[in-house]
């Protein structure tokens, strides 16, 4: 299973909360991260070199600011992923008459 993505977010931004949207849309699993209460995140976000929110932490890759293009191409591999192919795709049919 896919470990959720972390959102770095701050109150009142409209990138986090587009981007928020779009992750809920792309039924991508998320943990948000609040920059206003956790100063140690706020320190991880400088060392990486970030300055805006949203930051979206997806594994290796990461990226700031609302980024659709970016949230569903994490979704199509996650997709990808979980998608398992039938040993025999006749299986998965169920039908007399293809056995």
């Amino acid at each position: 299973m896919n470990e959720p993505l972390t959102v770095y977010v701050l109150p009142g931004c409209v990138q986090c909360t587009m981007t928020t949207s779009a992750l809920e849309a792309a039924d991508l699993p998320y943990v948000l991260v609040d920059l206003a209460t956790d100063e140690q995140a706020v320190a991880i976000m400088k060392q990486l070199g970030y300055g805006a929110t949203p930051v979206v932490v997806a594994g290796a890759a990461s990226w700031a600011g609302f980024q659709p293009s970016k949230i569903k191409a994490v979704a199509s591999a996650r997709a990808t992923d979980r998608y398992v192919v039938p040993l025999d795709p006749m299986d998965e049919l169920q039908c007399d008459s293809c056995q």
